[in-house]
């Protein structure tokens, strides 16, 4: 295990605001926020949408790529972030608002979530180079496993507490006052970013916002491979948190509480995965654990698959016990992937390769909720007996993810870990400066 002193300075603040922005987001962007629009009658292709908006929406990290050697990290991330907080006042509103009907009150809502994520997506572009620039690289992996730690503990306290709040019978008030919950959370975390150094001396700062065509990155091997890599895995997973829970509502009739309590053991699992990755990531590398995470979540999706269909038992424990190894497996793979990417790009444009890759790999986990909203509700009630194996909308759906998840597996060889010799001569020799943006 690294000691704390080979950390960067404001460690513990980095820290602070991964748990407190981890209970905000988790409440606002995640299962309560679906069970309230679902509540209201929302449709598959709706709840998709909604799961959407946060990833395609990081499109503006390209846009905001251009301000950052400008700006710097700090500052970018403040602006963006405080102004996203009065949306989720807007979304604590939103159930006890007076006067709105049903149709009202989800359009406000799905309004209020797309000015959150919209400046959510241009204010993120500065979080990774940021943290890239903070953290030295022989440390990044026990680093990012603690913080990934405290971010799913985050995300642990808000589905309890949640949970709690909404127990029996769920009014609105409830919603709100969860809602409120996420709005202190996220005035608390503004604090711990007010507390982070920032990164990079003028200097530091030019050379990684040097604008990369984005030609030039994508015909840079190892990058295109990891792109394409993580794109097809959020495409796995991009709709997982919407339509399981959609799943457990219609199919399986489980009350809020129970399903926010049973999702909760996916951050459970996400702690034990982080506690195995941190002492080991530094040593072994990024794929192996990449291998792992993935080969596991393709059995996890299997295991939703064999619920759907009718082969095991809508059992609670079941339920828990796939959501608990769903969320180690995610946090082995996404600790891996983070390290493996601050690892392979060149510090000469950083700010665009960052940006590129979180917007390619954000149209996956965007695109993929949406599109399989509007299948979902296409399929509609179908219903089809084959044998013991049920077919029908969800069953379907898992068995697709379950099957990208294996040809995803076999990407894993082709991938290169680390800044190639040649890869900063390509990055340098068709890189142009940015124009001062006035």
């Amino acid at each position: 295990m690294k000691s704390r002193s080979a950390y960067p300075p404001g460690a513990l603040n980095i820290n602070g605001f991964s748990f407190f922005n981890a209970v905000s987001f988790q409440i606002v962007l995640g299962a309560p926020v679906i069970l309230f629009a679902k509540s209201l009658g929302a449709s598959s292709f709706l709840l998709g949408t909604i799961a959407a908006l946060t990833p395609l929406l990081n499109i503006l990290q390209l846009l905001a790529a251009r301000f950052l050697h400008r700006t710097g990290y700090k500052r970018f991330v403040l602006a963006g972030w405080g102004a996203r907080t009065f949306f989720t006042l807007c979304i604590a509103a939103v159930p006890v608002w007076p006067g709105l009907t049903i149709s009202g009150r989800l359009s406000l809502l799905a309004g209020s979530l797309f000015g959150f994520n919209l400046l959510r997506g241009f204010s993120a572009g500065a979080w990774l180079p940021w943290l890239t620039a903070l953290v030295p690289e022989q440390v990044r992996g026990s680093f990012l496993s603690r913080d990934n730690a405290f971010m799913h503990l985050g995300c642990l306290v808000a589905l309890l507490v949640s949970a709690w709040v909404m127990s029996g019978s769920v009014e609105a008030a409830e919603y709100t006052a969860v809602f409120g919950i996420g709005l202190v959370a996220a005035l608390i975390s503004l604090w711990f970013v007010h507390r982070i150094p920032d990164a990079e001396s003028p200097e530091d700062r030019l050379r990684s916002g040097v604008s990369v065509p984005w030609g030039a990155m994508l015909r840079h091997v190892p990058f295109a491979r990891l792109l394409r890599f993580t794109t097809i895995y959020m495409t796995v997973i991009g709709s997982l948190g919407v339509f399981t829970v959609e799943y457990l509502v219609v199919r399986e009739k489980f009350g809020e509480a129970t399903i926010l309590l049973l999702g909760s053991l996916s951050f459970v699992g996400a702690l034990v995965g982080l506690a195995i990755t941190a002492p080991r990531l530094d040593v072994t590398g990024s794929k192996p654990w990449l291998r792992r995470g993935l080969v596991l979540m393709a059995l996890v999706i299997f295991g939703w698959f064999a619920l759907a269909a009718g082969l095991l038992p809508g059992w609670p424990g079941l339920v828990g016990g796939l959501n608990f190894l769903g969320g180690l497996a995610g946090a082995v793979f996404g600790v891996a992937n983070t390290r493996i990417v601050m690892v392979s790009v060149p510090a000469m444009g950083r700010n665009h390769f960052f940006a590129l890759f979180t917007v390619v790999c954000g149209l996956g986990l965007g695109g993929a909720p949406m599109a399989w909203g509007a299948v979902l509700d296409a399929l509609g009630s179908l219903e089809v007996a084959a044998g013991p194996l049920s077919i029908n909308r969800y069953s379907l759906y898992f068995a697709v993810l379950a099957l990208l998840a294996c040809w995803d597996v076999r990407l894993i060889p082709g991938l290169r870990e680390g800044v190639s010799v040649g890869s900063v001569p390509l990055a340098a020799a068709e890189a142009r400066p940015v124009a001062p943006v006035e």
